[in-house]
């Protein structure tokens, strides 16, 4: 049989499962790595770079070169495969290789130009590199143009639409993509395996990366102490019951728009069913009519939000039981605390949702989705709502400042004190897990989900009012991809202000906490509801005028969007053009006089 015409429906189902649990698992992991690297650069302490493996310089080469072969092999042979027999290539498949090509190739560069500049020019190869990168501007502005010029490519393909110039750039970016490719790939493995030539010995640290992953395999191998008069089976579980639910409320979170598949109901999926471009269907189908929708989510329940805040409350018996079962007093008190804040806070969580499920006229994820790609995103129409939601679910997550049940200050390290191993690591990862399912949960009902400014379910389509400025018509699977990535670009955006807050604000007293969430959060979300309430009564009893200046207003604001990401990413260019200035701070007088000797010089830590 061939393998585009196999049914591939039980595959689909085990991958949205299995894509649900290494997301929250390995975004929890990267959040680790960036808790400690940008805490070691905020607060000048040691970083996550301490894990290294050392490898044979042999065995390095030859993992670079075979690598890069390999690669650029497995990529000639998908050009070929996805080269179709007439006219150009596809949308997704120019982008595909252009992007991935030219990525490769301004990365490779800034790698050589960094590492040049870091050790010193070796040979004549070197000192070119050091001088075309002097004349580019550095390694700084290479890393910079070539964002810019990726862009630029986007927009060059998508605007370029069906003429005979669209089909030229399209053929161009895909043909000389691949062979860009592979040209970056084995140039730079090469140049890469004769840096190290006279290297006895090279050390592998990915960044840092390899820090979480020598923690989570250190934890494997550590003792697993139970205290004598602890419930031994309550104070097992409990890293379970705290663990898990973190994790699979994920499930109702949908990563992207529906799939539809030109097959029937009851007739298999197949590859070559997928469908190629979708028109814009009636608002309450998914898909056109003889076709079958495929959500990219892995619970489909009509009471989303409902199954959203029953799992995750799970989490409070998980340290409650914890803190109780240790028989430690610094334990129970950790977890009375952890349960009184969980509870408290889960109410103005609930509360604060109230108002947009007043709006959405749903409880199911993707339909609030949905709501939002036909009017407007949650964060215009519920934004008193989100601000509560945010500070309730970085509470929720006993984050700095909420950590207030494992404050070592007070009660050594709360109601995990006496946990060791996987155990305690189950607890420690439970949190980051929460920061990605809070953060998914928010960029689902605030910002969107899937949905991008002006891009809909058929088409890139410019308008504001009655003016249309540009109707480009794009593949279904372009635009199913293009939004699972910007809905995971604003998961990871939404995790990284989270961990933001850690760095820049004092832990609340106790009385505090109690004090925001019952007397400052919860009547503030009340209120919430019921001005949402009025608001709704009003626009229901509106003319025709108001109705048109609401619908007028909404596609402003995905205008607004558009031009804020844009002004963004400017943003973040003169940012990153800026030359980084590091001030130290003298405290005391012995790093006064160790500056004014010339400072103090020390090989870099290892472990």
């Amino acid at each position: 049989m061939n393998i585009w015409d196999m049914n591939i429906w039980p595959l689909l189902i085990a991958a949205k499962a299995a894509f649900v649990v290494l997301f929250g698992m390995n975004l929890g992991v990267l959040l680790t790595w960036t808790d400690r690297r940008q805490g070691a650069m905020m607060q000048d302490r040691i970083g996550p770079n301490r894990a290294v493996i050392w490898l044979p310089t042999r065995m390095v080469q030859a993992i670079l070169v075979l690598g890069a072969l390999g690669a650029t092999g497995a990529t000639l042979l998908a050009a070929q495969a996805l080269r179709p027999e007439e006219g150009a290539p596809s949308t997704l498949s120019a982008l595909l290789f252009g992007e991935l090509a030219l990525f490769l190739s301004w990365f490779t560069m800034v790698l050589i130009a960094s590492g040049v500049h870091a050790r010193g020019a070796r040979n004549s190869f070197d000192r070119f590199a050091a001088g075309l990168a002097a004349a580019l501007g550095g390694a700084r502005f290479i890393a910079l143009a070539g964002m810019v010029a990726q862009v630029a490519l986007f927009f060059l393909i998508v605007a370029s639409g069906g003429s005979q110039f669209g089909e030229t750039v399209r053929e161009v970016s895909f043909g000389a993509g691949a062979f860009l490719f592979g040209f970056a790939a084995v140039g730079g493995s090469l140049y890469a395996a004769v840096s190290m030539h006279a290297e006895p010995r090279v050390g592998l640290r990915l960044a840092g990366l390899l820090h979480p992953a020598a923690d989570g395999l250190k934890t494997l191998f550590k003792e697993d102490i139970i205290p004598p008069g602890a419930d031994r089976l309550l104070h097992s579980i409990a890293p379970f019951i705290t663990f898990f639910p973190a994790l699979v409320v994920l499930g109702i979170v949908p990563f992207g728009d529906a799939l539809c598949f030109d097959t029937a109901p009851d007739q298999p999926f197949t590859v070559k069913s997928l469908g190629t471009l979708i028109s814009q269907v009636d608002s309450a189908a998914l898909c056109p009519t003889g076709s079958t929708a495929f959500k990219l989510q892995a619970l489909d329940l009509n009471v989303g939000l409902l199954y959203f805040f029953a799992l995750a409350g799970t989490g409070i018996v998980g340290a409650a039981l914890a803190g109780w079962a240790s028989d430690n007093k610094f334990s129970l008190l950790g977890g009375l605390r952890a349960a009184s804040q969980m509870v408290s806070y889960e109410v103005t969580l609930g509360l604060t949702l109230v108002g947009a499920l007043m709006v959405y006229g749903t409880m199911r994820v993707d339909e609030m989705i949905q709501w939002q790609a036909r009017n407007a995103w949650g964060i215009f129409v519920q934004p008193f709502a989100f601000v509560l939601f945010f500070a309730a679910a970085v509470a929720e997550s006993k984050r700095i400042p909420f950590d207030l049940p494992e404050g070592e200050s007070e009660i050594v390290a709360g109601y995990f004190t006496e946990y060791s191993g996987m155990k305690f690591a189950m607890f420690f990862f439970s949190e980051y897990i929460a920061v990605v399912s809070s953060s998914a949960l928010m960029a689902a009902i605030f910002f969107g989900g899937w949905h991008l400014p002006f891009v809909d379910r058929s088409a890139i389509h410019v308008a504001v009012g009655d003016t249309v400025y540009l109707h480009y018509a794009v593949s279904h699977g372009a635009i199913v991809v293009l939004g699972v990535l910007g809905f995971i670009l604003k998961i990871i955006a939404l995790c990284w202000i989270q961990l933001s807050i850690r760095w820049t604000l004092p832990r609340f007293r106790y009385d505090q906490l109690m004090r925001l969430g019952w007397r400052k959060l919860l009547p503030l979300s009340l209120l919430n509801v019921v001005g949402t309430g009025l608001v709704i009564l009003l626009l229901q009893g509106a003319s025709d005028t108001v109705a048109s200046a609401v619908s007028y207003l909404a596609n402003l604001s995905m205008a607004l969007l558009a031009g804020g990401g844009a002004l963004g990413f400017l943003l973040f260019i003169k940012f990153m053009m800026k030359a980084p200035n590091k001030k130290q701070l003298l405290s005391s007088t012995s790093a006064q006089y160790a500056q004014a000797r010339g400072g103090t010089h020390s090989r870099r830590m290892e472990a």
